[in-house]
């Protein structure tokens, strides 16, 4: 009995043999035809409605009223975000950008320091979307930054330290509507987006 289902098997392995064959020589003949493309850049996008929709978020959490919740057991760092207009206008693009990036960096740093400080169901629904904002924004800088920009050391930012949501939210929402929106508005693909 056993000597007589061996083969059966044996039959079967070598059908699946067979098959796996088919489709190795099938799929060597579609890769043959599927040409590598070149990989072109991605070309910076200027969309400043999107950044507008980041602005009113971070107006939204900047708004939101809290008291206990809002208060922080340890210090976070923040940038000011004070900006001369006549000083930002005369510096040079890659100036600007790596400002704006260390700006971005320094917030990214204190949402997440704040998330880790935070227990409020409410505040932390807020600071993960700051959170997540930031990081998008911040990959929109750099899109719009050159090669040489994003291998620049990071900027040396005034700070200062809070112990409040509060202060954080206010911080984000002035840095959007200063630096990151002024950046934006003077790179050459805003520029052609909005003409």
């Amino acid at each position: 009995m056993q000597r007589s289902l061996s083969p059966a098997l044996g039959a079967g392995e070598g059908d699946r043999r067979h098959h796996q064959r088919g489709l190795f020589a099938l799929l060597v003949m579609l890769l043959s035809y599927i040409k590598p493309e070149k990989s072109t850049p991605v070309q910076p996008m200027c969309d400043i409605r999107v950044l507008d929709k980041y602005i009113r978020e971070a107006k939204d959490a900047a708004n939101t009223t809290c008291e206990e919740a809002c208060t922080l057991p340890g210090n976070i760092t923040l940038p000011k975000t004070n900006v001369n207009y006549r000083e930002w206008t005369t510096k040079d693009p890659g100036t600007k950008a790596a400002e704006v990036q260390t700006g971005l960096a320094l917030l990214a740093v204190a949402v997440q320091k704040a998330q880790n400080m935070t227990v409020n169901s409410n505040m932390l629904y807020l600071i993960e979307k700051s959170y997540s904002n930031i990081r998008s924004i911040t990959q929109m800088v750099r899109s719009l930054s050159t090669p040489d920009v994003l291998n620049r050391e990071p900027q040396l930012l005034t700070t200062f330290n809070t112990r409040t949501l509060r202060t954080i939210f206010h911080v984000y929402l002035n840095f959007l509507q200063g630096k990151v929106r002024l950046f934006m508005l003077n790179t050459a693909a805003c520029n052609l987006a909005t003409s």
